[in-house]
C-alpha cells in the first residue's frame, strides 16, 4: 500500500511546475494542420502557417544552420553574436541609421537576432499592414547589411558588461562553469572571453555574415496572415538572390563528461563573505529523436516539482530549486539550488528525488492525473505566433519534420511508468555538479556518491 507521503510527493510532483519544454500543442496525426506548407524557392526551405485576417500579427524566423558549435577553434562565439546583432541594429546598406530605427519604431517592427549552438535566428516580427516595408527593411539587413561603427562599439561594450557579470555574478558563474565544464572537449564547449572583443571589427563581421547567409544553411518559417504567391516573389527577389554555398550538418558527439559524476567547487569570484551557495548541475538528457524524448519530458515536470516539495516545502532548504531540460542536438538536463547549507540541500535533492525516480516505477494513474493541466499549461505558451514559427523551425532541423512539431500530447498521452522508469535510470545519473560559494561548507562525498542502483564508475572533485 501507497504511505501517505508517497502519495502527497506524487500529487505535488504531478502538479509541479512543468518544465519550460518548447514543443508546440496539437493531437495525433489526424489531427496536424491542414494549413501548413512547406515548398523551395530559389533554394531555400520555406515553412508557412497562414493565419487567417482575424491575426494580424506576421513573424518571419530565418534559422541560420550549424550554430556556435561548427565554428572553426580560432573564430569566438562573439564573432557571430555581434554579426548578427550589429547588422541588425545598422540596417540595410544606403538607409540611414537613425531613419532606420525610426522607420521600425513608427511600424511596431522588429528584427531580432539571436545565437545557438546549433543554429542562430534572425527574426522579423510585424504586423500585416507594414509587411512589405518590414521585409524590405528586414531582407535588406540580411542581404546588403551595413555594420555601423556606432553599433559595433555600443555592441562590443555590451558584450564586455555581459562576459564580466557572468563571473561577478555567483549564480551566473555557477551557470557558467557549470556548462564549461560538462561541455568541455566538445563542440558546445567553445566558450567567448573578454580577450576575444576588442580585435573584432566590421571586416571581420562581413566576413562571417557572408559565411553565414548562404542558402544552403537557411530555412525560413514564416506564421501569420500572408499569401504564399506573394511570398514566393519576395523571397525570390531578396533573400533568393543569396550565393547558394554549401553546409554539411555536423555530427555532435555526447559530452566526454557526461559519462562521470564530477564535482567542482569555486569560491564567489572577489571573496567576501558567503552567505548562499549556489548548485547548479548537468546530465545528459535524450534528444528529440530517442525514445525516452517524450517520458523524460513527463520526467521533468515530476523532478521539478517533487524538488519544490521536499527541498523549498518540506526542509525549508531554498527559495526555489528547480530542474529543467534544453533539448539540443546534445540534450542536457539541469538542476538548481541556491542555498544556505549546500551539504543538506544536495542530500535531500540525491535521495529523496533523484533516487526516488530511479528507484520506483509510478503508478500510470499519477502519470495521467496531472496531463491535463500540464497540456493547458503547455498548450497556452505556445499559442504565439513566434513561438509557432520557433517549434515548426526546431521539429525541422532536429527531426526531420515540421509535423513532429503537433506530435507533443500525443507522445506525452501514450509514455508508460516503465518508460518514465527506465528514463530516470538512463539519465538522472553522471552529473556534473558546480558548486559556487564557502567551500569550507561543501563536502565532497556527499556530492560524489551516486545512487543506491548500480551505476557507472565513482566521482571525481576539482577545489
Amino acid at each position: 500500500m501507497m504511505t501517505t507521503n508517497l502519495f502527497q510527493r506524487l500529487l505535488v510532483a504531478v502538479c509541479g511546475v512543468a518544465a519550460a519544454v518548447a514543443v508546440a500543442h496539437a493531437g495525433p496525426d489526424s489531427d496536424i494542420p491542414k494549413n501548413v506548407r512547406e515548398f523551395d524557392v530559389a533554394g531555400i526551405h520555406v515553412i508557412t502557417r497562414p493565419s487567417g485576417p482575424a491575426n494580424h500579427v506576421i513573424v518571419a524566423k530565418l534559422f541560420i544552420r550549424g550554430g556556435t558549435s561548427v565554428l572553426p577553434k580560432d573564430v569566438s562565439p562573439i564573432v557571430e553574436d555581434l554579426a548578427l546583432d550589429v547588422a541588425a541594429l545598422s540596417g540595410p546598406q544606403g538607409v540611414d541609421r537613425a531613419a532606420y530605427q525610426r522607420e521600425l519604431q513608427r511600424m511596431v517592427t522588429t528584427v531580432s537576432p539571436d545565437g545557438g549552438r546549433d543554429f542562430s535566428t534572425m527574426t522579423l516580427r510585424c504586423v500585416d499592414e507594414t509587411w512589405s516595408r518590414s521585409w524590405e527593411l528586414f531582407t535588406g539587413c540580411l542581404v546588403h547589411p551595413a555594420f555601423d561603427e556606432v553599433e559595433l562599439r555600443n555592441a562590443k561594450e555590451r558584450t564586455l558588461i555581459a562576459l564580466r557579470n557572468r563571473l561577478s555574478n555567483p549564480e551566473s558563474y555557477a551557470n557558467y562553469l557549470a556548462d564549461s565544464a560538462f561541455y568541455f572537449g566538445h563542440p558546445y564547449g567553445h566558450i567567448a572571453f573578454e580577450a576575444d572583443v576588442p580585435g573584432i571589427n566590421a571586416n571581420v563581421l562581413a566576413a562571417h555574415f557572408k559565411r553565414l547567409f548562404v542558402k544552403a544553411r537557411l530555412l525560413l518559417v514564416v506564421v501569420g496572415n500572408i499569401d504564399s504567391a506573394d511570398l514566393v516573389k519576395k523571397i525570390t527577389s531578396t533573400i533568393g538572390t543569396l550565393p547558394a554555398g554549401s553546409f554539411t550538418p555536423p555530427v555532435i558527439p555526447i559530452p566526454p563528461n557526461a559519462k562521470k559524476q564530477l564535482l567542482i567547487v569555486r569560491p564567489p569570484i572577489g571573496g567576501g563573505r558567503v552567505v548562499t551557495n549556489y548548485i547548479e548541475a548537468r546530465y545528459l538528457a535524450p534528444n528529440r529523436t530517442d525514445s525516452l524524448y517524450y517520458p523524460m519530458m513527463r520526467l521533468i515536470s515530476f523532478v521539478s516539482g517533487s524538488l519544490f516539495r521536499e527541498v523549498r516545502i518540506q526542509r525549508n532548504l531554498s527559495y526555489a530549486p528547480d530542474a529543467d531540460i534544453q533539448f539540443e542536438a546534445s540534450s542536457h538536463g539541469e538542476i538548481g539550488i541556491s542555498t544556505t547549507l549546500p551539504d543538506s540541500a544536495w542530500k535531500v535533492a540525491r535521495s529523496e528525488v533523484i533516487d526516488f525516480f530511479r528507484d520506483y516505477v509510478i503508478d500510470d494513474k499519477y502519470i495521467k492525473g496531472g496531463l491535463s493541466s500540464w497540456v493547458t499549461s503547455t498548450s497556452m505558451r505556445e499559442q504565439t505566433n513566434e513561438s509557432q514559427a520557433n517549434e515548426l523551425g526546431k521539429a525541422e532541423l532536429y527531426t526531420g519534420s515540421w509535423e513532429n512539431a503537433f506530435r507533443t500530447v500525443e507522445g506525452i498521452s501514450n509514455i508508460t511508468a516503465e518508460q518514465m522508469n527506465l528514463a530516470a535510470q538512463r539519465y538522472l545519473k553522471n552529473m556534473t555538479i558546480v558548486v559556487v560559494g564557502d567551500p569550507a561548507a561543501v563536502t565532497s562525498k556527499v556530492f560524489t556518491e551516486t545512487s543506491k542502483k548500480k551505476d557507472d564508475g565513482g566521482g571525481d572533485t576539482a577545489r
